[in-house]
């Protein structure tokens, strides 16, 4: 059975790594096709080490030639966005992860957070009223040392540069919700009882592949870890269009209006760059030239 699910798979995703990028570069130019100017391409990686965090003299050089920084959200949230995103992020009517759990499923979480993960009891307490992924965001958060963000280097770089966004906070965190809260509740219980819950070694890959700048295998391995997340090959393709897919043909448009009367610098996520429904290529066929910077 388990063969047969993993060629109906590979079936399902051909299209996703028949475009192959051979260029191994994080930075990409962008013009022709009644571009006003030139634009830049940048992917980013949203957490990384501090000692593997590194912005090269050649893209230091571009982002300062673009007149526009185009990021997938704006950092900087009033009040009211922080409320509502609040609303969003933690479990409705004051509930906590507690609720949705037998009192053994509990005890094992509780447990996991703070005899193995060693987080101090009162974090733990704010934790629990996260709905399952931004829970599971805080777990690898915690598994990583020292973190910085490749966007808010970014925003920091070029806060005298205009701003525009692909998309809006709200806009993703929409994407992740779907299945009810007890599901989400009991698959994060189930990934961590089956030990996919360490972040070192999905963490290490991704950033080894970051760093050879290899956006096609890194590319592919955020496609695999989406597709072995889903039980079904149909979850899996609907996990594919919400992640991936759809947001990259929903930028394409926004960029395009923008390239005719600006120069952009575009630094958003590494995994949305290559593919065959990848911004690289989506830019291709629309026409416009796009080629690899290297350092």
């Amino acid at each position: 059975m388990k063969i047969i699910l993993s060629f109906v798979i590979t079936c399902l995703f051909s299209s996703a790594f028949s475009q192959t990028l051979t260029d191994k570069s994080l930075l990409w130019k962008v013009h022709g096709n009644g571009a006003k100017d030139t634009s830049y391409l940048y992917g980013t990686i949203h957490m990384i080490e501090k000692k593997d965090f590194v912005v090269t003299p050649q893209v230091k050089r571009t982002f300062k030639r673009a007149n526009t920084l185009v990021m997938e959200v704006d950092l900087e949230m009033s009040d009211s966005t922080k409320k509502a995103i609040a609303q969003q992020v933690m479990f409705p009517n004051r509930k906590t992860i507690k609720d949705y759990l037998s009192t053994t499923d509990y005890a094992y979480l509780h447990s996991y957070l703070i005899d193995t993960l060693k987080i101090m009891s009162i974090k733990v307490s704010v934790y629990e009223m996260m709905t399952p992924f931004f829970l599971q965001a805080m777990i690898l958060k915690e598994q990583m040392n020292n973190v910085v963000s490749y966007e808010e280097n970014f925003a920091k770089m070029g806060k005298k540069k205009e701003k525009l966004f692909v998309e809006t906070l709200q806009e993703q965190l929409s994407i992740v919700a779907g299945d009810s809260l007890t599901i989400q509740v009991n698959k994060l219980i189930k990934d961590m009882r089956a030990g996919k819950m360490n972040a070192t070694v999905e963490f290490k890959k991704m950033t080894d592949l970051y760093l050879k700048q290899d956006l096609q295998e890194l590319h592919d391995y955020i496609v695999k870890s989406l597709i072995e997340s889903e039980v079904t090959p149909e979850k899996s393709k609907e996990m594919m269009d919400k992640m991936l897919v759809n947001r990259n043909k929903n930028w394409i448009p926004k960029l395009e209006n923008w390239m005719k009367q600006k120069s952009l610098f575009v630094a958003v996520g590494a995994g949305h760059l290559a593919g065959e429904e990848g911004v690289i290529n989506l830019l291709r066929k629309q026409g416009y030239t796009v080629e690899p910077v290297f350092n």
